[in-house]
């Protein structure tokens, strides 16, 4: 289209750059934009939503493999990425990040489970796993809720790291 933004955005100005030499319109016209272009992903990548994740207590977990739904991200995984719904409202916040009830997450098996890191976990003697925040108090690791009406859970010898939610969305 190449249509210039301080057009679309005001009706003022050219519409339209006429030759390279042009500059941005903001300068053309001498006002000052209050937005800029975003840079498109080049590439978008395909996941499977297997799953939902409890973001409370523990629940079953559904190994991750063929799948009849799947989401899109710009995100390129490192492992073998697949999204999860999110389940209770664990992690959903007071203030500051949140992901309640009914948001996808992608996790990625390839990237390294750091505290501060949102993870998923699992319980590999009863396959069941939950969604929380990796942290380290003293050496010991534990998973942390969002939301401070529920405690936090030890992570014990046990506790397997399935990945970390590397990106999140959800429908309103």
């Amino acid at each position: 289209m190449q249509v210039l933004p301080l057009w679309l955005a005001t009706g003022k100005g050219r519409m339209r750059k006429t030759d390279a030499a042009d500059e941005d319109s903001s300068q053309l016209s001498g006002e000052q934009s209050n937005f800029e272009m975003t840079a498109q992903p080049d590439r978008m990548y395909r996941y499977p939503v297997v799953s939902t994740v409890a973001a409370g207590a523990w629940s079953e977990a559904v190994e991750p493999g063929f799948s009849d739904r799947y989401e899109i991200s710009d995100y390129k995984a490192k492992g073998r990425a697949f999204w999860l719904e999110v389940a209770g409202d664990s992690m959903t916040a007071p203030s500051g990040m949140s992901v309640p009830e009914g948001m996808l997450i992608l996790v990625d098996p390839g990237v390294e489970a750091r505290p501060g890191k949102l993870v998923v976990a699992k319980l590999p003697s009863s396959n069941e796993a939950t969604f929380k925040k990796l942290i380290d108090d003293a050496g010991q690791l534990y998973l942390k809720p969002l939301n401070p009406g529920y405690s936090m859970i030890k992570c014990t010898d046990d506790c397997k790291i399935i990945g970390v939610a590397v990106r999140v969305t959800g429908f309103l």
